[in-house]
């Protein structure tokens, strides 16, 4: 048996110590390998291996349970660790890469890591270390052990760092530093109108980055059962980690920037797949658009205002009886025909699916389910049934590879009518029985084999329904790329689906949430991410909308979603001016595509989130820190957004740097705390000096015209930047063979010397844009002369709006453009 903490006469660490827990004492070696040690601590197997120069594993296995490291979230691969040096010493062993150190001390057993300059992190605390607690209630389980199947509830606790401060955390409301705090892991579908009180939302991702000393390190704790995480909040110099059941595997990120950390985090458990590029276009969805009918009108009306739109969602009352995978034949008789007239105007429709299948002995989706046994199970072996839209339901068992392959191909129905994605959604999965519920814990997932108690399981059944989804899509339309959406998942998620935040509310609060929200999933490794547009629950107004849109405009998914008893908040319902400033600013969206795709290139290979908290590229700026309703769209943008009814002004903080306003040109040199002037419509968001941001003429979708000229817009300023242009086919898979355009842009200024270099091509892609505009801004005279390599090349110079602008073709070759200032 695992030995107990050791003695303190510390009444404040008595007082700490939870009632039950069991530390671990006394370590012995097992065996070692060329990168893990694996120790025996009483009747528990821990286990530490380097994955990677900067990534251990830790895997602490009690009470004689088997080593296991089978996840829903962990991608199998062959880790390279580099060159590994174990060392045995008196009392203590050392695993050592090129990257960090980990340090395991047997007497009692403490594991902490270093960097090579000795700096400390996700160090052991001495007292309670990393144990195990006695159920207060051991559960009723008559057929089986209840430890061999779930194992008791353990944790390991670390030294607060002085400095440190967490972040991440999955989708988190509250503020963007959780330090202090108490986090809770269980998906839920939360109450109606909830605030940032409500600690768990629709995803749990428990993985938190640290930062101390402009340093970075992250913590992963992969286990989909129910997982807390207390970040100094019960005792300022602790932090612990736990599971409910199970076994103890978390993994250890030793950065040292908060890149590095993420980059191996995402190679850990996945990259955001590189989207079809119409669905980063704007989105318009309500529950519901009830007939066919009211779609055609809808469509109708974007394109007779002017107001650009990619995608309409078709939520529940499209289906029959709320069926999934079917067609109400009243509301939508032809939904072909429909969907072909949309397609012809350039819309792209997204159908839902919702988790529960109707209990319906006429219903050919359900009985086969039924007949193949794919459903979750009672602890009786009966169909598991509870409530939802259409009534009585039954739950697929996506547990199971093969229940997971069915509900892939039941999506070829829809895609035979023309939906190109999917939405799927009630996920957790929400049950109504009772009202905002979710399985109990005692619902087995058969697995195919390999059966699991809900409570095991919970926390990656939205995931594995959306792998379901993805790996159908794939197969049924392999050529093209899958466009899922979910409201639920598990860390991984982000390598199946997009992520949007579940039903907000029409209140400036949930505006200001919606900030951090998406920055701690960004850096959770959900890069693909965005809230509703104008709220979800109650009433928006003009106001509301047309802030929310100027944030809506930079967030990676852009939807406008309402429900059906709430106020219509189509873009023009509430008149002049916030209709014409709404299509401004969806113009705007659709312009700055080009770059944002390129974030998305940029996510897909290194996992890094295209909207950032500032001390991601300022690490060592400690006021960066507290600027957490601003934030940075990629590194060239910095957006602070509007969250107050009736401001125009807000305080803003730009970093070290050049920064241009875009709406007025005004130069401020960073650091520096402004106050800035945002009227309707205008955002206060500023462009980093000589860092190119690529511009698509304006456009109501994507395909409407051709992408010519693009233009490239730079502010220069003494000194240099760079930026990368991406461009590929916008959907299928060519790029993988190098079918893709990949072009650096420099931009380098000294004296009155302007050279902006053009980086030769990398790739094979033929872009849709034939010409450059290069549109220098706020150049104060005109130019003496301006070269392409030693030829000059026309120019023109507006006085009034300090612009230079210079048409180039778009050549694979690179490109040198001298402009000499009088």
């Amino acid at each position: 048996m695992e030995m107990a903490t050791p003695a303190t006469t510390s009444a404040h660490l008595i007082s700490l110590s939870p009632l039950g827990y069991h530390a671990l004492g006394t370590a012995s070696m097992l065996e070692t390998t060329t990168s893990k040690v694996c120790l025996r601590a009483g009747s528990a197997t821990v286990e530490v291996t380097a994955l990677a120069p900067d990534l251990f594993r830790v895997g602490f296995f009690p009470h004689g349970r088997p080593a296991s490291y089978g996840s829903e979230a962990v991608i199998p691969r062959e880790w390279e660790p580099g060159f590994v040096t174990i060392r045995e010493g008196e009392g203590e062993v050392t695993i050592a890469t090129s990257v960090a150190t980990a340090h395991l001390s047997l007497d009692p057993l403490r594991i902490g890591f270093t960097d090579q300059a000795g700096r400390a992190f996700a160090t052991d605390d001495p007292e309670l270390g990393m144990g195990w607690l006695t159920p207060e209630q051991a559960p009723s389980l008559d057929m089986v052990n209840p430890l061999a199947i779930l194992g008791t509830p353990t944790r390991v606790y670390k030294r607060h760092q002085q400095g440190a401060r967490y972040f991440g955390c999955g989708e988190r409301t509250g503020e963007l530093e959780k330090t202090g705090t108490h986090q809770l892991f269980w998906n839920i579908d939360p109450p109606r109108g909830h605030t940032a009180l409500q600690n768990n939302l629709y995803v749990s991702i428990p993985f938190t980055m640290a930062m101390a000393d402009g340093q970075a390190w992250g913590l992963f704790l992969d286990s989909p059962a129910r997982v807390e995480f207390d970040l100094a909040h019960e005792d300022s110099q602790r932090s612990w980690f736990g599971a409910e059941n199970g076994d103890l595997v978390y993994y250890v990120f030793c950065g040292p920037t908060p890149q590095a950390v993420l980059e191996r985090y995402t190679e850990l458990t996945g990259r955001t797949p590189l989207p079809p590029l119409w669905s980063l276009g704007n989105g318009q969805s309500r529950f519901s658009y009830e007939t066919a009918e009211e779609v055609r009108a809808l469509a109708r009306a974007f394109r007779e205002r002017d107001i650009p739109c990619d995608t309409l969602y078709l939520d529940i009352d499209c289906l029959d009886g709320y069926r999934v995978f079917t067609w109400d034949n009243t509301r939508f008789p032809d939904p072909e025909g429909l969907l072909s007239e949309l397609r012809e105007m350039g819309f792209h429709v997204v159908c839902i699916v919702d988790a529960g299948v109707k209990v319906d002995e006429n219903y050919e989706v359900y009985t086969e389910g039924r007949e193949r046994d794919l459903y979750c199970k009672t602890p009786q072996g009966d169909d598991y049934q509870n409530a939802v839209w259409p009534g009585v339901c039954v739950f697929p068992d996506f547990t199971n590879p093969q229940a997971r392959a069915w509900w892939g191909d039941l999506h070829q129905g829809l895609l035979d009518a023309g939906i190109t994605g999917i939405w799927s959604d009630m996920n957790e999965p929400a049950l109504f029985i009772p009202l905002n519920s979710t399985m109990p814990s005692d619902v087995i997932h058969p697995g195919g084999g390999k059966a699991r108690l809900h409570t095991q399981v919970h926390n990656a059944y939205g995931s594995l329904m959306v792998q379901a989804a993805r790996e159908g899509l794939l197969r049924l339309r392999p050529q093209q790329r899958p466009f899922v959406i979910s409201r639920s998942g598990y860390a991984g998620v982000q390598r199946h689906a997009l992520i949007w935040t579940g039903d907000n509310s029409s209140t400036w609060e949930h505006l200001a949430m919606s900030l951090t929200q998406l920055l701690n999933l960004g850096l959770s490794g959900v890069g693909w991410a965005g809230t509703d547009v104008g709220g979800f629950y109650g009433d928006t107004s003009g106001e509301l909308l047309t802030r929310w849109t100027e944030f809506g405009i930079f967030q990676p998914f852009c939807r406008n979603h309402s429900e059906k008893q709430t106020r219509h908040q189509e873009p023009w319902v509430f008149g002049e001016p916030y209709t014409s400033t709404i299509r401004d600013l969806l113009k705007l969206r659709q312009r700055l595509l080009p770059y944002l795709y390129t974030l998305f290139a940029e996510c897909h290979r290194t996992g890094a989130p295209l909207l950032r908290p500032l001390f991601w590229h300022y690490p060592e700026d400690t006021d960066a820190y507290g600027a957490s309703d601003q934030f940075l769209c990629g590194d060239a943008l910095l957006v602070a957004p509007i969250t107050r009814p009736g401001a125009e002004y807000r305080h803003v903080y730009l970093p070290t740097g050049t920064w241009f306003h875009y709406w007025t040109g005004e130069r401020f040199e960073g650091p520096a705390h402004i106050l800035a002037h945002a009227p309707l419509g205008q955002p206060a968001f500023y462009v980093r000096a000589n860092t190119a941001i690529p511009l698509w003429p304006a456009m109501n979708y994507v395909g409407q015209a051709p992408a010519d000229p693009l233009t490239l817009i730079l502010y220069p300023a003494p000194g240099s930047g760079s930026a990368t242009l991406y461009e590929d086919a916008g959907d299928g898979y060519a790029y993988t063979e190098g079918e893709d355009a990949r072009r650096a842009i420099l931009c380098e200024v000294e004296d009155k010397l302007i050279r902006v270099t053009l980086g030769a091509q990398e790739g094979t892609y033929a872009s849709a844009s034939q010409r450059f505009l290069l549109e220098l801004r706020e150049v104060s005279t005109a130019p003496a002369e301006i070269n392409l390599g030693d030829q000059p090349i026309a120019w023109y110079y507006d006085h009034e709006q300090r612009r230079v602008s210079i048409n180039l073709a778009a050549t694979a070759h690179e490109q040198v453009i001298d402009i000499a200032l009088s």
